[in-house]
């Protein structure tokens, strides 16, 4: 819980401070328990709409996942999700912080990322008007994930900024794969 008051004040009062006196099995704790807690909150989350989409009778349409599954083998979307994408979007989301780490816009630079990365993620879905309604749920985990990315960039680097990205894609995206793998329909 510690770590998470700590983003917290991160976010509501974001700078860009550098812990370099730490060595490399602390910042593998943080980066483990943020991992920790990304997951669990994810699922929350999941849960949540999963339920609130039903009882509102939403039709998601065709998720992404369920394209790629069909256009690519398992070692593909692997490389993808848990190399690729955490590599690209890391760079691009926020690997430009430190270009505004002493300029007095770095917290809405580093609010504009959280939120350019989340709806990034709404290209997943099929966008129809009813998408629109439960959007900012549907992109809560990575809002969440994007405010726990920051920190570890802001803190401890781009490169562990992108180590608890792609394992947090890894886990969340083996399940699926690992379905796919041994023919087992997700429905």
């Amino acid at each position: 819980m510690k770590i998470l008051y700590k983003v917290w004040r991160f976010i509501k009062a974001p700078i860009y401070v550098r812990l370099v006196h730490i060595q490399n099995p602390l910042k593998l704790k943080i980066v483990s328990a943020l991992l920790a807690w990304g997951i669990i909150l994810s699922l929350v989350v999941a849960i949540f709409n999963e339920w609130l989409i039903g009882l509102l009778g939403i039709d998601l349409g065709e998720h992404a996942i369920e394209t790629f599954l069909e256009k690519y083998s398992v070692i593909s979307l692997f490389f993808m999700a848990a190399v690729l994408a955490p590599i690209v979007e890391e760079t691009l989301f926020r690997g430009p912080l430190i270009w505004f780490r002493n300029n007095k816009y770095f917290k809405y630079i580093l609010y504009l990322s959280i939120l350019l990365f989340a709806g990034v993620h709404l290209s997943n879905f099929e966008m129809t008007k009813q998408i629109y309604y439960v959007a900012p749920l549907l992109v809560l985990p990575q809002l969440i994930l994007g405010a726990f990315l920051s920190y570890v960039r802001v803190t401890l680097g781009l490169r562990w900024s992108i180590c608890l990205h792609a394992t947090y894609n890894a886990i969340l995206v083996s399940p699926v794969l690992l379905y796919k793998l041994l023919k087992i329909p997700l429905e």
